[in-house]
């Protein structure tokens, strides 16, 4: 048995040689006769069977049969010696090569391991002035992922918290360092460059701990307001104005109201105390009898001042405060009337022109005063008028600036000089002129005879009065009135008078 094992094996050996010499033969044009007699030679030694000559067809019939016989049922056949074996295409995959190559891998899904929408987003925390980083990681793919991100509800070319991202790391990173405008969302997706996944982040921005109170201050008396910051500096600014200046303390009257509310706030002046509505803050003052009411409706603190003096109040909310310096002074006195002077533009002569109301009274520099209709001038003067408020003892109440003049003539030039503390009026139209000063509603009239620049000017007459008292006014040259006057007439005495004013 194992003999006949051997001989049917070795005669397998022997066909499958002829084949491939058959089969090579083909391929490179050799005659069939040549490959006939090689498988001859080949087959001929493997016979044991016959000792008669066998051609290659004959031996393969043999070898056919005993292969059969000796092969299982479910063997496969063996190709026959004769047939031409299909030339094989090196660019084609046969199925015995495609089974020695790995199988391609299948695509593998990029995913979050945490699901999100716009409206349900991954929520993150960052706190205002410390640094925020933050680093996304998908699943799947089947490459390297990148991630893109897009903010949803700011403008990232006008950022104020500075966001950054890196899209080969996934990190988003930035020290944020407002809370007003609430929450940054973001889309962010990964990608493989060919399958992607999205995800929804909400990072909500805390402010950092309180450090201070900030409030704005109005008061009853002024057309100013002020800012407190949170270290005390306080911003003044004006009505319509465009900037503040800082100041060392806000000023104030005895029996006015000022109204402040106070908001606890970081370093960066983000708001600490949660909630939507204004929070209840708390007002002290170095002065036991000024009062300090709270108004709910307003949710503001009400201060009034009774006494004069310096003091300082401090402003508490959200465990922290904050204080400022506030000086109180006597309310200014009622404004009796408005004292005017008006000097000629080159202050050579000497001459002055005291107005009192309707009242226009000439002071020469070498002669006694006398009341006259009208200011003389010539077309094209220029003259210089000094005015201020005064009350009934004659005493100044307020500053120039507070004044407004006007004139009955549109061709008048009228241009307020500040650094004289006074007014300038150019006269381009020969005629009478009326000038009117007003300080709310007191007002006082200036009247001018301007005559033409070829007109010879009359001089005035003047008659002096012999007890050195104005009859016309009933009021002694060294009265208030007369003082004042004075002070306007001197210019140094003014600006001495408005510097001592504005130090307090």
């Amino acid at each position: 048995m194992n003999q006949s094992c051997k001989y049917t094996l070795r005669r397998n050996a022997a066909i499958g040689a002829a084949i491939a010499i058959v089969t090579a033969s083909s391929a490179f044009g050799i005659g069939a006769s040549a490959a006939s007699a090689a498988t001859d030679e080949t087959a001929a030694p493997s016979s044991t069977t016959t000792s008669a000559p066998q051609d290659a067809t004959t031996a393969a019939t043999d070898t056919d049969t005993d292969a059969q016989q000796a092969a299982p049922d479910d063997a496969p056949a063996p190709t026959q010696a004769g047939t031409t074996t299909p030339a094989t295409d090196p660019e084609t995959t046969t199925p015995a090569a495609a089974a020695e190559q790995p199988a391609p891998e299948a695509s593998t899904p990029v995913t979050w391991a945490e699901p999100s929408t716009k409206d349900a987003p991954i929520v993150l925390t960052a706190t205002a002035g410390q640094p925020f980083s933050h680093t996304f990681t998908a699943q799947g793919g089947d490459g390297p992922l990148e991630y893109l991100f897009a903010p949803v509800n700011f403008d990232a070319t006008n950022d104020v918290n500075g966001w950054s991202w890196n899209e080969q790391t996934g990190v988003l990173s930035a020290t944020p360092k407002s809370t007003f405008d609430g929450p940054a969302l973001f889309l962010v997706t990964a990608t493989d460059l060919h399958q992607t996944a999205k995800q929804y982040v909400q990072v909500d921005i805390e402010p950092g701990a309180p450090v201070g109170v900030t409030f704005g201050v109005d008061s009853s008396d002024s057309d100013f307001s002020w800012q407190v910051d949170a270290d005390g500096t306080i911003r003044e600014s004006t009505p319509g104005g465009t900037g503040a200046t800082v100041v060392s303390e806000v000023p104030a009257t005895v029996g006015a109201s000022m109204t402040l509310a106070g908001l606890a706030v970081d370093a960066l002046g983000n708001r600490t105390t949660p909630g939507d509505e204004y929070p209840r803050s708390t007002v002290t003052s170095t002065t036991a009898s000024d009062g300090v009411v709270w108004d709910p409706k307003w949710s503001a603190n009400t201060v009034t001042f009774s006494e004069p003096g310096t003091r300082t109040l401090t402003v508490s909310e959200g465990g922290v405060s904050t204080s400022f310096t506030v000086r109180v002074s006597e309310p200014p006195a009622a404004v009796a009337g408005i004292a005017v002077g008006v000097l000629p533009a080159d202050e050579t002569s000497g001459d002055r022109w005291g107005v009192e109301g309707d009242v226009i009274t000439y002071y020469p520099a070498d002669g006694d005063a006398e009341r006259v209709d009208a200011i003389p001038a010539r077309q094209g003067d220029r003259v210089q008028i000094r005015a201020l408020a005064v009350d009934a003892d004659g005493q100044p109440v307020g500053d120039h600036a507070d004044l407004t003049f006007t004139s009955d003539v549109a061709s008048d030039r009228i241009e307020y000089d500040p650094e004289a503390a006074a007014t300038w009026v150019t006269f381009d139209h020969a005629s009478p002129h009326t000038i009117t000063v007003a300080y709310g509603d007191v007002t006082s009239t200036i009247r001018f005879e301007v005559q033409p620049t070829a007109t010879t000017v009359v001089s005035t007459t003047r008659t002096p009065t012999a007890s050195g008292t104005l009859a016309y006014t009933g009021a002694d040259e060294s009265g208030p009135l007369a003082w004042a006057l004075g002070l306007l007439a001197s210019g140094a005495g003014l600006l001495v008078w408005r510097l001592r004013r504005r130090l307090g």
